[in-house]
C-alpha cells in the first residue's frame, strides 16, 4: 500500500536488508535504477542467483559510503530491519545515512517494533467457532510473554527498548514508538509524513491501541541538506 502511494515509476531506489530478494520483484519493475544491499554475504548471493543482471551488494545499512550524496530518490528498509542495528549509535548513524543518500524532498520507509504491544490480538476473521475459540485462548497464551517482554524493555514508560525475540532466535532487537522515530528521524534531517500501524493477522493498516500493534510502517521525507542537523 505504502510502496504505491509513495514511490513513482522511475524512481531510482535503494532496498536496504534485502534479504532473499521478497522486495525486489516490485521494486525492482518500478524503477529506473535498483540497487539491493544486505549485511549478509550470503543473502547477496541468494539474490544474484534469483535476479541476474540486477544490482546487489554487501552492504552495512550504517555505513552506506560507496553511495554519493543524493544518489536515490527513495530508499526502503522494510521488514523491521533497522530494529536488528544493535545499538542506539548505529539507528542514528543508519538515519543520517538514509537522510544523505536520498535526494531533497526523497521518500525513506521503513518500519520498527512497537514497544507498547502488550497483546497478541487474534485472527478471528472467517474463523468459525471452535477455531475463534481456540484462536482466542492461544492469543491469550501468547501475549503473557509479549507483555512480560515489553515491561521489561522499558518500552511503556520511555517509548523505546529492547527485547530478546526468541521468535527470531533470540535476536537482540530494538523496539520504538512513533513518538522515539520521530525524534530520531528529526534529528538526522527527515521528516515522517504517514505513519501505519499492522497488526498480525491481516489487519492492515490496522487503527488499533498501540497495545495491540505489532509494529509501524513509517514514511519519511528527507529535508534540505542545509536543514538537517548534523
Amino acid at each position: 500500500m505504502l510502496f504505491e502511494r509513495w514511490l513513482k515509476n522511475g524512481m531510482a531506489i535503494l532496498d536496504i536488508g534485502v534479504g532473499g530478494g521478497r522486495t525486489t520483484p516490485y521494486l525492482s519493475q518500478l524503477t529506473s535504477r535498483y540497487v539491493g544491499v544486505d549485511y549478509s554475504r550470503a543473502m547477496v548471493e541468494v539474490c544474484r542467483s534469483r535476479f541476474p543482471g540486477l544490482d546487489f551488494r554487501h552492504c552495512d545499512a550504517t555505513d552506506l559510503g560507496e553511495f554519493g550524496d543524493g544518489e536515490f530518490d527513495a530508499a526502503v528498509f522494510s521488514a523491521n530491519g533497522i530494529d536488528y542495528i544493535p545499538t542506539d549509535a548505529g539507528r542514528r548513524r543508519c538515519m543520517s545515512e538514509l537522510r544523505r543518500i536520498t535526494k531533497s524532498g526523497g521518500i525513506v520507509i521503513l518500519s520498527s517494533h512497537n514497544a507498547k504491544q502488550l497483546v497478541v490480538w487474534p485472527a478471528l476473521r472467517g474463523a468459525g467457532v471452535p477455531r475463534g475459540v481456540w484462536r482466542l485462548v492461544r492469543s491469550i497464551y501468547k501475549s503473557v510473554p509479549i507483555a512480560t517482554k515489553t515491561i521489561r524493555s522499558g518500552g511503556l514508560s520511555r517509548r523505546a527498548g529492547y527485547i530478546v525475540d526468541f521468535g527470531h532466535w533470540g535476536s537482540l532487537t530494538h523496539v520504538s514508538t512513533p513518538e522515539s522515530v520521530t525524534s530520531d528521524a528529526q534529528s538526522a534531517g527527515l521528516e515522517i509524513i504517514e505513519v501505519v500501524g499492522e497488526v498480525v493477522g491481516g489487519h492492515f493498516p490496522a487503527n488499533t491501541p498501540s497495545y495491540l500493534t505489532n509494529w509501524y510502517h513509517y514514511v519519511l521525507r528527507t529535508a534540505p541538506i542545509t536543514a538537517a542537523v548534523k
